[in-house]
């Protein structure tokens, strides 16, 4: 009994020991062949990869962004009077020129007014041409009398002088009858100029007191009538109708708005730049912009102070002849040239890199066949470049490619 209890520890002693050992036979193969994978380099296709040659030379430093084309000012048209909308000629976006006709309104009240104050006007003008006549006539009148009583006097005067050369043929009656009757129209003249010229300030004095009752009316008649032309809307100036939300059937109130417009060229840029690029900006500063079809030149005019969602606005002055397309709202890509450094190193911008803080990547050896990681130290950074100030030298190759599938090997095998 004892002896057999004995060989079954035996036994089990064995088990457990050979256990252990396969066990730790397994563990080591697993950390060699983990050994052996972490040394095996990463294999990839050269096509996969993208290339880039570091150079030498002037640096332009540019920063990049996207903005709009924006009015330089705004037209908004307003309802003169109120009116309900019979027709819409334009839509959001339309060119239109000086004059155009918008929209067109109705309103009764409006047109009856300027029918009323017409023919009041009218009636008053002729009116007012009768009046002026009649007191024209009373003039010539008055004048005809002043006439006809010089002309006695006249008469009288030669009469008299003719009875003084004859005195002894003349009876005394008939001499004083004859002075007395001309001293009779000397005075009957001077009366009748003095009621000339009270009448003639009288009728002066009236014809100004119809001529302000007939302007009167005409300034109520010009009135009614700049009510019933602003129920036809137009255009303001030459431009694009940015904003017209109105319906058939709908009714407005004085002072509502109809339209928004923009003058076509008279425009600005507006570019979001990121506030990590934005740095280095300042007023002056050329900006090349970019339609997706032309290009044209302009300079930075204002920068806003504040950081929104990651970015700064930048207002650019146009400087150059804007292109056909060039209209309000269009999308357009800027670059800003913010500074020129000489003689340097420089790169086309690895996706991955941040100005001036280094970074690894990989550089490809003289044959192309096999890239080293490698620390680079950057410099100032353009949209598509970057400066290099310590690493590389002019010549060498580097991988723009994404490296985080082999970022854990120290070189990769570059395959044809």
């Amino acid at each position: 009994m004892d002896i057999s209890l004995a060989q079954t520890a035996t036994r089990f002693r064995f088990r457990k020991y050979l256990i252990l050992l396969i066990v730790a036979v397994a563990v080591v193969a697993m950390l060699l062949l983990a050994y052996n994978v972490k040394l095996a380099p990463y294999k990839i296709a050269r096509s996969s990869l993208s290339v880039a040659e570091v150079r030498f030379g002037d640096f332009s430093v540019k920063v990049r962004g996207n903005g709009v084309l924006l009015p330089q000012e705004l037209h908004w048209v307003a309802a003169s009077v109120d009116g309900r909308i019979e027709s819409v000629r334009y839509k959001a976006g339309a060119r239109v020129k000086r004059g155009d006709l918008l929209v067109r309104m109705s309103n009764a009240a409006v047109e009856q007014q300027y029918q009323q104050s017409k023919l009041e006007y009218d009636a008053l003008q002729a009116e007012t041409a009768a009046k002026n006549a009649e007191l024209k006539n009373n003039v010539l009148n008055q004048q005809a009398i002043l006439l006809e009583a010089k002309s006695r006097l006249l008469a009288l005067e030669i009469r008299l002088k003719a009875q003084e050369e004859y005195m002894l043929a003349v009876p005394r009656l008939e001499y004083e009858t004859t002075r007395i009757n001309m001293e009779h129209y000397r005075h009957q003249v001077e009366f009748e100029q003095t009621r000339l010229a009270t009448l003639k300030q009288r009728v002066d004095a009236e014809a100004k007191a119809n001529l302000m009752r007939l302007n009167k009316s005409a300034s109520l008649l010009a009135l009614h009538e700049q009510a019933m032309q602003s129920l036809n809307v137009t255009s303001p100036i030459d431009g694009v109708l940015q904003d017209i939300s109105l319906q058939a059937g709908q009714r407005i109130t004085t002072g509502s708005n109809i339209a928004r417009l923009a003058a076509e060229k008279d425009l600005y840029a507006e570019l979001k730049i990121p506030e990590l690029h934005s740095r280095d900006l300042a007023l002056g500063q050329s900006v090349s912009i970019n339609t997706g079809r032309s290009q044209f030149d302009g300079k930075i005019s204002r920068v806003d102070p504040a950081v929104i969602n990651g970015t700064v606005k930048v207002d650019v002055v146009l400087t150059g002849s804007l292109p056909q397309e060039a209209r309000p709202d269009l999308s357009i890509e800027g670059l800003i040239a913010v500074s020129e450094i000489d003689n340097t190193l420089f790169v086309e911008r690895p996706p991955y890199v941040q100005n001036n803080i280094p970074s690894t990547l990989y550089k490809l050896d003289e044959k192309d066949k096999v890239a080293t990681k490698t620390k680079v130290n950057f410099g100032q950074g353009s949209a598509d470049f970057i400066q290099i100030t310590g690493g590389l030298r002019a010549g060498d190759k580097i991988i723009l490619s994404d490296s985080a599938a082999w970022q854990g090997s120290e070189q990769i095998v570059i395959m044809e």
